[in-house]
């Protein structure tokens, strides 16, 4: 019998500890669940707290990768880019409202969704960023965003709705990286490759998108290049998983070249929303034919950064 979800959270919280015991954790009454989580004072103590502010709001995969790709602009130009806090899933409080079984979180078990949330969250705070994995919708909150003063938002894989007082808050504005080609029209909602299986799809784009009150609605920003999601003889998978690994290779350039443009804006003083990016070129030509080689389903956990998360597991 599978472990009480209640248990997994309470050893998450405790390896978190454990990794650094300076770590603060602290419960959320205020909200239906979470907690917010502080980093030690020994973690990343040379973070210059300069830049560009940037939110990020993400979950699994999906969210690590806007992670990463921010965290390595940061490294990068310490002066000019600044994670200011992280936001992500907690799937495992019962509690908590993210569309748990509409969602990715509903193909694996309760053991690795403590491996995804654990992930995210060590990740973050060995970066010296504090995070949360509560209502958003609360006034607490609103009160840390008082505190980190964003000035721009990325939102990547989040269970929970975003309302008007986030969306309007920051100057550089909210962006979603949702994998379906929405300026078509397709796989708007909480299951884009459900949409590709549905219809027989022989290719994707990942999209980013200005992010609205109402899901996925948000002007699109840019997209990436075509991605083809058949297997080698142009067959079909009903394999969502597999699909979704696939669908993720471009994600990663995609945040890059947004904060980037983002940071650009900052330094000229130009506080404003980006409407419109060609992300497309920022693709080489390999990079572009990698993206249109037919699914390897022996190449499982291997097409991206994070392969430790990517493994076949059982659900």
């Amino acid at each position: 019998m599978e472990q009480d979800a209640m248990d997994y959270e309470k050893d998450l919280l405790i390896k978190l500890k454990v990794d650094n015991p300076g770590r603060e954790i602290f419960p959320l009454p205020e909200c239906n669940w979470g907690h917010s989580v502080t980093p030690a004072s020994d973690e990343n103590p040379t973070k210059t707290g300069n830049g560009l502010k940037v939110l990020i709001i993400g979950s699994w995969t999906l969210g690590m990768l806007a992670f990463d790709a921010v965290r390595e602009l940061e490294r990068e130009r310490p002066d000019k880019v600044n994670i200011v806090g992280f936001v992500t899933d907690d799937p495992l409080d019962p509690n908590a409202r993210i569309s748990e079984h509409k969602r990715f979180w509903n193909y694996y078990a309760k053991h690795r969704q403590e491996l995804y949330e654990f992930h995210i969250l060590e990740e973050a705070l060995r970066f010296g960023v504090p995070c949360f994995t509560g209502e958003v919708k609360s006034d607490v909150f609103r009160s840390l965003l008082a505190k980190w003063k964003p000035e721009a938002v990325v939102v990547a894989g989040f269970g929970q709705l975003i309302d008007t007082p986030i969306i309007q808050y920051p100057d550089y504005g909210i962006y979603n990286v949702h994998p379906a080609d929405l300026r078509n029209g397709y796989g708007a909602g909480p299951d884009p490759w459900g949409d590709l299986v549905t219809r027989r799809a022989q290719t994707m784009r990942v999209s980013i998108h200005q992010v609205s009150e109402e899901i996925d609605a948000g002007s699109v920003v840019g997209v990436s290049p075509s991605v083809n999601v058949r297997l080698a003889e142009g067959e079909c998978t009903d394999d969502v998983r597999l699909i979704g690994e696939k669908t993720f290779m471009p994600v990663k350039a995609m945040v890059e070249e947004l904060v980037r443009r983002l940071c650009s804006n900052w330094e000229s003083d130009c506080p404003c929303t980006i409407n419109r990016m060609d992300l497309e070129s920022c693709f080489s030509l390999p990079e572009k034919e990698a993206l249109m080689r037919p699914i390897d389903p022996e190449k499982r956990g291997t097409l991206l950064p994070l392969s430790p998360l990517c493994v076949r597991d059982t659900v």
